[in-house]
């Protein structure tokens, strides 16, 4: 099996992320399943990025520990990578390097010669990679064309100066031959989540900056695939999205921890309104600002009670990439469906992942929805035996309010009144809890008799672990509500977070006692990794 990791790194600003994009594109192109893990500091410029790319022959959902290549562009990174590298190295010719296999390649010089940008490097870089490894440069020139259009030259240029130098100076050291021509669709993991969003009817989308969720606003608004907003605030964006759901346009909203905890309140709004409403919420590290471009999935139980009182919400994360496009539209679905906040809960590792995926499957699923002239105030919250009340839209005459209210939206202290509508919106939960059990609210994959039990990004590393090891893999989708089938063994829980906050959850469902193998330093799980700390044990 053909099974590649190549690692980019070098200084923000350096391009460092748009050539590992390049780079799984290329291979996507050439037939390869591809995974891309993005590294980065918070910064413009400076510091340390790395973008790692696995290559392989079958579908992977991680990246691995261990390089086969590596492209260094600044020699203070190369400290931080030198441990895992285990092929070739090559490297900007502007320092020296003592790594035994290195191939210095004057990517400064080419571009001072063409009078560019330092930005151009990665061009080069990518060129002299591609004689190294044996990949024909036209599928480098292609990806080149497909992503700059008409600006393409000087990449394809610089690539083709670079790819001539490494002929003239180094033997080739492999070769990856194209199993076949296709397209090479590549996503992130939120472009997965803004087209399932889109697919499923979505016509707006608001939202304040903040990563990791801020790519989802970043493609709607390139693409212009929905009206894609950025208010003043975390509480605008959220409103608006309330605010657009009332008029009967399917709206969603997206932060991370700092911008969720100011959504709080408005949460709180949309479900005592019963106001479908979706927010992703993108997890990153430790509290507070704490490390922002790092991943961590540590807003379980924020996500799980979102705010004050009690209400029905649904809470999902995706597993895989395709899965964050699955899932994105079915919570907006059912949002729609029972009138409530839907939290799609996700993290950075997610987000800001690439893989090749074809993403279809999600449909919009229409609601019944009143919306003539009516000469008086529409029953809204009429009560129902489901918890269900049929949605209406302005010009009908629809009251909507925080308060508690009667049928008809109006606010009421009434003591039988409240105990009803309390109630009606609780009964929703049951109804909630049935459509979930249709939608595969978890994947177990068998495979031994003890069980590892994990959710979001992890799974990918687990999977593989697990298939190597003989464990069997319980990934959970659907944590509100949260089913669980028989568990016997030893369970084991993964995840990148101080306690173990899946793990707590499922010993209280349960009375089981799972183990845990946690991570909280931002960085996601490998498959080396996990099989470490398994064989600790």
């Amino acid at each position: 099996m053909f099974d590649f990791n190549v690692c980019i790194a070098g200084a923000a600003g350096d391009g460092v992320k748009e050539a590992g994009e390049v780079l799984a594109k290329l291979f996507s192109r050439m037939g390869y399943n591809v995974f891309v893990y993005q590294e980065y500091e918070s910064l413009i410029r400076g510091g340390h990025n790395a973008s790692v790319v696995r290559i392989s022959d079958r579908k992977v959902h991680a990246h691995r520990f261990y390089y086969d290549a590596m492209i260094c562009l600044e020699d203070y990174v190369l400290k931080n990578h030198i441990e895992r590298l285990k092929g070739f190295l090559i490297h900007d010719a502007k320092f020296e390097c003592e790594y035994s296999n290195s191939f210095p390649v004057p990517l400064s010089e080419f571009v001072k010669e063409e009078n560019l940008s330092f930005l151009y490097r990665n061009a080069a870089a990518l060129g002299s990679f591609c004689h190294l490894s044996g990949v024909e440069l036209k599928f480098l020139n292609e990806v080149f064309q497909s992503e700059y259009g008409e600006k393409s030259g000087v990449d394809v240029e610089l690539a083709k100066i670079a790819f001539d130098y490494a002929e003239r100076n180094f033997d080739r050291l492999m070769e990856i031959p194209a199993k076949k021509s296709q397209d090479g669709n590549v996503f992130s993991g939120s472009e997965a989540i803004a087209l399932g969003m889109v697919d499923a009817g979505l016509e707006y989308y608001f939202a304040y900056p903040m990563t990791p969720a801020s790519p989802v606003l970043h493609f709607l608004a390139k693409k212009k695939l929905a009206y894609a907003i950025q208010p003043e605030s975390e509480i605008a964006a959220i409103m608006m999205a309330i605010g657009s759901a009332y008029a009967g346009k399917r709206s969603a909203t997206g932060t991370s921890g700092g911008g969720f905890a100011l959504m709080s309140e408005s949460i709180s709004l949309a479900a005592m309104a019963e106001i479908p409403l979706l927010i992703i919420l993108a997890q990153r590290s430790a509290p507070s600002t704490g490390m922002a471009t790092f991943t961590a999935q540590e807003d379980l139980y924020f996500s799980l009670s979102p705010a004050h009182g009690e209400f029905p919400v649904i809470v999902a994360s995706p597993l895989t990439l395709k899965d964050s496009y699955i899932l994105a539209g079915t919570l907006l679905n059912l949002a729609w469906k029972f009138q409530t906040p839907t939290i799609l809960l996700t993290e950075k590792h997610m987000t800001e992942s690439y893989e090749n995926e074809d993403l279809d499957g999600v449909e919009v699923e229409e609601v019944d929805i009143f919306s003539s002239v009516t000469d008086d105030v529409f029953p809204r919250y009429e009560i129902t035996e489901s918890g269900i009340s049929r949605f209406a839209v302005p010009p009908a005459i629809v009251k909507c309010n925080s308060n508690e209210h009667d049928e008809f939206g109006i606010t009421t202290d009434d003591a039988k009144m409240a105990t009803e509508m309390y109630a009606k919106r609780m009964r929703k939960e049951e109804e909630i809890l049935k459509e979930v059990k249709k939608l595969e609210p978890y994947w177990l994959i068998k495979n031994g008799q003890d069980t590892i039990v994990t959710w979001g990004s992890n799974f990918g590393a687990v999977l593989e672990a697990a298939e190597e090891l003989g464990y069997s893999v319980l990934g959970i989708r659907f944590l509100r509500p949260l089913i669980l089938p028989k568990l016997g063994g030893n369970v084991i829980c993964v995840e990148c977070n101080y306690r173990g906050l899946l793990a707590g959850l499922i010993e209280r469902e349960t009375g089981i006692d799972v183990a845990r193998v946690l991570r909280w330093d931002g960085r996601p799980f490998t498959p080396e990794e996990v099989k470490e700390e398994l064989a600790r044990r």
